[in-house]
Protein backbone atom coordinates (compact mmCIF):
# COMPACT_ATOMS: atom_id res chain seq x y z
CA UNK A 1 0.00 0.00 0.00
CA UNK A 2 1.89 3.16 -1.43
CA UNK A 3 0.53 6.39 1.40
CA UNK A 4 0.62 9.72 -0.73
CA UNK A 5 1.06 13.13 0.89
CA UNK A 6 -1.30 15.63 -1.15
CA UNK A 7 -3.01 18.89 -0.86
CA UNK A 8 -6.65 19.20 -1.74
CA UNK A 9 -7.86 22.57 -2.69
CA UNK A 10 -4.88 23.70 -0.34
CA UNK A 11 -5.43 21.52 2.99
CA UNK A 12 -2.84 18.63 3.42
CA UNK A 13 -4.27 15.11 3.31
CA UNK A 14 -2.43 11.41 2.82
CA UNK A 15 -4.01 9.20 0.76
CA UNK A 16 -3.74 5.59 -0.79
CA UNK A 17 -3.09 5.02 -4.08
CA UNK A 18 -5.84 2.88 -5.46
CA UNK A 19 -5.18 2.20 -9.24
CA UNK A 20 -8.65 0.47 -9.31
CA UNK A 21 -10.63 3.49 -8.56
CA UNK A 22 -12.17 5.20 -10.85
CA UNK A 23 -12.42 8.06 -8.85
CA UNK A 24 -10.62 10.24 -6.19
CA UNK A 25 -12.65 9.10 -2.71
CA UNK A 26 -12.95 11.17 0.69
CA UNK A 27 -14.55 10.49 3.18
CA UNK A 28 -17.92 12.36 5.08
CA UNK A 29 -15.15 13.77 7.55
CA UNK A 30 -12.96 15.36 5.10
CA UNK A 31 -15.85 16.79 2.96
CA UNK A 32 -16.63 18.45 6.30
CA UNK A 33 -13.85 19.58 7.28
CA UNK A 34 -13.19 21.16 3.56
CA UNK A 35 -16.50 22.69 4.07
CA UNK A 36 -15.81 24.43 7.27
CA UNK A 37 -12.54 25.75 5.59
CA UNK A 38 -14.68 27.48 3.09
CA UNK A 39 -12.60 25.33 0.32
CA UNK A 40 -15.52 23.21 -1.00
CA UNK A 41 -18.90 24.87 -1.25
CA UNK A 42 -22.69 23.37 -2.63
CA UNK A 43 -21.35 24.58 -6.03
CA UNK A 44 -18.58 21.82 -6.43
CA UNK A 45 -21.82 19.41 -5.93
CA UNK A 46 -22.28 17.44 -9.21
CA UNK A 47 -25.10 15.07 -8.34
CA UNK A 48 -25.26 12.00 -6.55
CA UNK A 49 -24.42 8.30 -7.94
CA UNK A 50 -24.53 4.78 -6.98
CA UNK A 51 -21.42 3.04 -6.66
CA UNK A 52 -19.79 -0.08 -6.74
CA UNK A 53 -17.34 -1.19 -3.91
CA UNK A 54 -14.56 -3.51 -4.08
CA UNK A 55 -16.99 -5.84 -2.29
CA UNK A 56 -19.66 -5.77 -4.73
CA UNK A 57 -21.87 -3.44 -2.35
CA UNK A 58 -24.05 -0.46 -3.83
CA UNK A 59 -23.51 2.56 -1.88
CA UNK A 60 -25.08 6.26 -2.63
CA UNK A 61 -22.52 8.69 -3.14
CA UNK A 62 -22.21 12.70 -3.63
CA UNK A 63 -19.75 12.99 -6.90
CA UNK A 64 -17.78 16.75 -6.41
CA UNK A 65 -15.56 18.89 -8.71
CA UNK A 66 -12.27 19.51 -6.41
CA UNK A 67 -10.91 22.85 -7.56
CA UNK A 68 -7.07 21.42 -7.10
CA UNK A 69 -5.31 18.65 -5.86
CA UNK A 70 -1.63 18.82 -5.13
CA UNK A 71 1.53 16.04 -4.98
CA UNK A 72 4.71 16.78 -5.01
CA UNK A 73 4.95 20.39 -7.11
CA UNK A 74 2.26 19.50 -9.71
CA UNK A 75 -1.05 20.61 -9.01
CA UNK A 76 -3.96 19.18 -10.86
CA UNK A 77 -7.41 21.62 -11.31
CA UNK A 78 -10.86 20.80 -11.55
CA UNK A 79 -10.53 17.16 -10.01
CA UNK A 80 -13.79 15.09 -9.94
CA UNK A 81 -14.08 13.14 -6.58
CA UNK A 82 -16.52 11.05 -4.68
CA UNK A 83 -17.73 11.42 -0.85
CA UNK A 84 -17.74 8.41 0.82
CA UNK A 85 -20.59 8.80 3.31
CA UNK A 86 -18.50 6.26 5.66
CA UNK A 87 -16.88 8.42 8.30
CA UNK A 88 -13.59 6.12 8.43
CA UNK A 89 -13.11 5.45 4.77
CA UNK A 90 -9.93 5.54 3.62
CA UNK A 91 -8.66 8.47 1.01
CA UNK A 92 -8.38 6.75 -2.19
CA UNK A 93 -6.46 8.62 -5.17
CA UNK A 94 -8.32 7.29 -8.18
CA UNK A 95 -8.14 7.28 -11.91
CA UNK A 96 -9.96 10.62 -12.21
CA UNK A 97 -6.75 12.15 -11.11
CA UNK A 98 -4.30 9.61 -12.05
CA UNK A 99 -5.12 9.50 -15.81
CA UNK A 100 -4.60 13.50 -15.48
CA UNK A 101 -0.81 13.00 -15.16
CA UNK A 102 1.02 11.94 -17.87
CA UNK A 103 2.96 9.31 -16.76
CA UNK A 104 2.96 7.61 -13.45
CA UNK A 105 5.80 4.94 -12.62
CA UNK A 106 5.86 2.47 -9.31
CA UNK A 107 9.26 1.09 -8.49
CA UNK A 108 7.68 -2.01 -6.32
CA UNK A 109 11.62 -3.20 -5.18
CA UNK A 110 12.46 0.57 -3.44
CA UNK A 111 8.64 1.54 -2.85
CA UNK A 112 8.96 4.64 -4.99
CA UNK A 113 5.73 6.75 -6.97
CA UNK A 114 7.05 9.14 -9.37
CA UNK A 115 4.34 11.26 -11.06
CA UNK A 116 4.95 12.71 -14.32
Amino acid sequence: MFIIPAKVNGVPMDFILDTGASLVSISSVEADFLAKSGTLTQSDVIGIENFVLANGAVEEGYVIQLKSIQIGSRVINDVEATIDPNQSAPLLLGQSLLERFGKVSIDYKNGVIEFE
